[in-house]
């Protein structure tokens, strides 16, 4: 049984972790949850009648999200129609200084669900990490130039976070007393 779960799809993990700290953040609220990578069997097995509300997140990168997940979307619509649900996109660019770049992030979360048809109670862009010790050569230096441009960090022999986790479990509040909220409006088994 999985009341709320946290689907996912990543590239360096860092999608994965913050899916990971929600489940996490919901149990210890009194929910059933887990996070689960929208390309395991588990993900296209899930038993919808014990779902309450979902969480799903993708990571951009180069101005797209991974196909796997719209990919779940599109199979599954109906289902995450059919509860409380919340889109997180995960990129460098939220964690920006610069207010175009923030908004350019805002833009594709939200074309990334207009483009699956989908209509989430809410969607919410959250910075993530520059993995530098994950980088190849080449893709580790585009991105050093990019954080110097922004005033990130420039040191590649490290990761840097830039999450914030306040937010996540502010996410996780908000979504727990939404299904607080249905729940006494209709109660189950109704």
């Amino acid at each position: 049984m999985c009341e709320i779960p946290v689907f996912y799809a990543t590239t360096e993990g860092q999608t994965r972790r913050i899916a990971e700290r929600l489940a996490q953040l919901l149990r210890s609220r009194g929910f059933t949850s887990r996070a689960i990578d929208v390309g395991t069997a588990e993900a296209w097995s899930i038993n919808w009648m014990d779902v309450r509300a979902i969480f799903l997140g993708a990571s951009l990168h180069a101005g797209q999200h991974q196909a796997s997940a719209a990919a779940f979307v599109r199979a599954h619509l109906r289902e995450l129609g059919s509860c409380p649900a919340t889109f997180f996109s995960v990129s460098l660019s939220a964690a920006s200084k610069l207010p175009q770049e923030r908004a350019a992030a805002r833009q594709l979360a939200e074309q990334f669900v207009a483009q699956t048809y989908w209509r989430p109670r809410s969607i919410v862009c959250l910075a993530g990490r520059l993995a530098y010790t994950q980088y190849g050569f080449f893709k580790r230096l585009v991105l050093r130039m990019i954080a110097k441009r922004e005033g990130a960090s420039t040191d590649t022999s490290c990761d840097h976070e830039y999450t914030d986790w306040s937010a996540v479990e502010q996410l996780a509040r908000e979504m727990t007393d939404v299904v607080r909220y249905h729940a006494a409006l209709i109660p189950l088994g109704a």
